[in-house]
């Protein structure tokens, strides 16, 4: 009898391990994979979190793009980590204790330094996995290079906006100057600055042509502009080549403009003005594409987008900033984190992006549409934004401590040379030998 019960449990057991084995042909089984249904359904659960930044208008986006992808993957639950400020001084700290959020919005110059110390997942074998996150034709993917470390990949990404000269065209019509064109020379930027630079009877002004920024992204925009460059290969940064005379010419022009011209604000000039380009006091400044989100409500002038000019025959570049998802290493459900790292490249989240005007999105299509390029409120020239991204350069050296290049470099002297304290040639110099020093500690 033993034996006849051994034998029948025997027999049930190998049934089983059949069936458990056995491949689920049926159409409503297969319907349920996640390969099958592209991500309608899914068989994901579990939380994870996502920090981010920026302003109201991104953390709703951000919130209906989570909204989606919980409604696409019933059973899941993405917890929004909303870090208006000190993004990265509070990572850091999630970090050191063992708190990180799962998936992590963020430059290539953050992810770079968390890679560096091991703090990010490789996710070079789930690209490859996934080739249409390699497909050239439908993804701008040259952005990719600029989120690798050590030859991997660490993140998906958002997209790149470029910087451009944001100008005021109701001022420039008033003025009866021509507005900026792609064919624009240094002496083109030089007289419609001046021209449009206004001082009352008092001496004080009323309007400046333009305003010259103390970012290094604005330093970067007139560096590239006139071809020069601060390193080799800014994703792969060997060699320093700051010193020269293309770049000593554009930070002149910085300063030039603002003490010989007089057609820019000096810092005492700006808070006598009281107001900046959005209260139509400025007539061009060099900003982001990403601020059309924060301009489209501009009812007061017409304004629009145009590249950086540079004198005749330069090689100009346009710098740009990328901004994508990594994920921690420390997550304790890396499928459902990549599904959502992911799904930032899928179509409906990047025309969701796409539709606020903050990002110019990877996807070249949705990126290039009638419907994103002619957002409300949109400014004149708007496809700019995607067609620079042809000219544009990675503004974030590769490197785990370019914070301190900025810190250490950028920011002590473009204070001298915008206090006019130092000549253009003297800054190229100084950048030279303090980033040659910072690339050799590395």
């Amino acid at each position: 009898m033993k034996k006849y019960v051994s034998l029948i449990l025997s027999m049930l057991l190998i049934l089983g391990s059949l069936a458990g084995c056995s491949p689920k042909t049926t159409e409503a089984d297969t319907a349920t994979t996640p390969e099958a249904t592209n991500g309608s359904e899914s068989t994901l659960s579990g939380e994870i979190t996502f920090s981010t930044w920026g302003s109201l208008e991104e953390r709703k986006v951000n919130e209906e793009i989570i909204a989606l992808f919980e409604e696409k993957n019933p059973g899941t639950k993405v917890n929004l980590e909303y870090i208006p400020e000190e993004y990265t001084t509070k990572i850091d700290s999630m970090f050191l204790g063992n708190m990180a959020p799962d998936v992590i919005y963020g430059h290539p110059k953050y992810f770079v330094n968390w890679a560096s110390q091991g703090l990010l997942m490789d996710l070079t074998d789930r690209f490859n996995e996934t080739p249409e996150l390699l497909n050239a034709e439908k993804f701008n993917v040259g952005l990719y290079d600029a989120f690798k470390y050590e030859g991997k990949h660490i993140a998906t990404i958002n997209g790149a906006d470029t910087l451009l000269i944001h100008y005021n065209k109701t001022l420039f019509d008033a003025a009866g100057v021509p507005t900026p064109t792609e064919d624009w020379t240094y002496e083109d930027l030089i007289n419609a600055a001046k021209a449009l630079t206004i001082f009352g009877e008092d001496g004080k002004p009323k309007q400046f042509g333009i305003s010259i920024g103390s970012g290094y992204h604005n330093a970067e925009a007139f560096i590239y502009a006139n071809g020069g460059q601060l390193f080799d290969d800014p994703n792969y940064p060997k060699e320093v080549m700051v010193n020269s005379q293309e770049t000593a010419e554009a930070l002149q022009l910085m300063q030039d403009l603002i003490y010989v011209h007089k057609a820019a604000p000096t810092a005492a000039d700006a808070e006598v003005l009281g107001g900046g380009f959005d209260t139509g006091k400025i007539a061009m400044i060099i900003d982001g594409v990403w601020s059309v989100v924060y301009r489209k409500d501009i009812k007061d002038f017409e304004w629009g987008f145009a590249s950086v000019p540079a004198k005749d025959g330069a090689a100009k570049k346009i710098p740009a900033l990328y901004a994508g998802y990594a994920i921690a290493k420390t997550t304790k459900n890396p499928d459902l984190a990549w599904e959502f790292a992911k799904f930032m490249q899928s179509d409906e989240a990047q025309k969701m992006l796409a539709g606020s005007g903050l990002i110019t999105v990877i996807n070249k299509d949705i990126a290039t549409s009638d419907e994103i390029i002619n957002i409300e409120g949109a400014p004149i020239d708007h496809i700019l934004r995607v067609t620079t991204l042809e000219k544009s350069i990675h503004n974030d050296a590769m490197l785990p401590n370019w914070d301190e290049y900025l810190t250490k470099g950028f920011s002590p002297v473009m204070d001298q040379l915008l206090n006019n304290q130092i000549s253009g040639d003297e800054a190229a110099a100084m950048l030279q030998t303090e980033f040659e020093t910072l690339l050799n500690a590395n």
